[in-house]
C-alpha cells in the first residue's frame, strides 16, 4: 500500500485524471488530502503546512518520501525497484506532496527516508499527484509485466 498526503482542497483542472488513476490502481493507494492553510502570508503558511506534515510523517513507521524540487530525479525503471524494495520490506509507502506554496524541505528530511524530484520545473500540486499517480500504475503494471510501459 502507498499513502499519499497532499494539501489539497481542490483538484478541479485534473480531478478527471486523479479519479481515473485512483481507479485503476483500488486499494494500491490511498489518498490522504490535507486541509490547506489559507490564512497568513506565503512564509507562514510554508512553515505551518511544513509542521503539519512533520507531524504526519512522524506518526507514520513506514518507508517516507518526499517529494521536492531539490530531491533525487530517477528513472520510472528505478522508482519501481523502490516500491518493490520497500514493499518487500516495509509494507507500506508514504508519499508527501507539496502544497500550493511548497514546504520548507530542510525541515523534513530527518523525517523522511528519500526526496525525490518529479523533474526540475515547477508543476502545480495536483498536477504532481497526477503524475505521481500516473507513475504509481505504471509500476504496477510493469510488475504485471502488461505492455502499457512500453
Amino acid at each position: 500500500m502507498i499513502i499519499i498526503y497532499i494539501f489539497a482542497d481542490s483538484h478541479k483542472h485534473f480531478i478527471s485524471a486523479i479519479s481515473e488513476y485512483q481507479k485503476r490502481l483500488g486499494r494500491i493507494v490511498e489518498l490522504r488530502e490535507l486541509k490547506p492553510v489559507k490564512k497568513w502570508n506565503s512564509e507562514q503558511i510554508i512553515t505551518t503546512e511544513t509542521e503539519i506534515l512533520r507531524e504526519k510523517l512522524s506518526s507514520e513507521s513506514w518507508y517516507k518520501v518526499i517529494l521536492s524540487p531539490f530531491g533525487k530525479n530517477i528513472s520510472t525503471e528505478d522508482f519501481w525497484k523502490l516500491i518493490e524494495t520497500q514493499k518487500n520490506n516495509w509494507q507500506k509507502i508514504v508519499i508527501a506532496v507539496w502544497g500550493a506554496n511548497g514546504l520548507d524541505y530542510a525541515k523534513l528530511r530527518d523525517v523522511s527516508d528519500i526526496e525525490l524530484s518529479l523533474g526540475k520545473m515547477i508543476l502545480p500540486h495536483s498536477l504532481a499527484l497526477t503524475v505521481l499517480l500516473e507513475q504509481i500504475y505504471r509500476c504496477s503494471e510493469i510488475e504485471k509485466r502488461s505492455g502499457y510501459h512500453k
